[in-house]
């Protein structure tokens, strides 16, 4: 008995590991949407100390928020056009990569 709830257990995990991690259906597009275009502000102090961790402070705080400001704009937008757009396929292809701001 021990034997068949240990394998059932690992099949299960196994199934849940291979589940598709992008958005399903339209609800998820949505959600998608909206998280992007609330938090794409996010772009300009991650764009920040990404560039200052790649050069030094002086370009970080410049060419950064530059950068930043562009990525945020691109994130609200295109997080509009999935909020605007959830109804329609594809669901599972994000505008911009990564899938949000503050993930890598």
């Amino acid at each position: 008995m021990k034997r068949i709830m240990i394998g059932l257990l690992t099949t299960l995990i196994m199934i849940g590991m291979i589940t598709p991690v992008f958005a399903a259906n339209a609800g998820d597009k949505l959600a998608r949407g909206l998280v992007n275009f609330a938090t794409g502000w996010l772009e300009l102090p991650q764009k920040i100390a990404d560039t200052s961790k790649e050069s030094n402070a002086f370009v970080g705080v410049t060419y950064g928020a530059v950068k930043g400001v562009g990525y945020g704009a691109a994130r609200m937008g295109t997080g509009a056009f999935d909020a605007v757009t959830f109804i329609v396929p594809p669901y599972d292809k994000p505008i911009m990569e990564p899938k949000y701001a503050f993930t890598k």
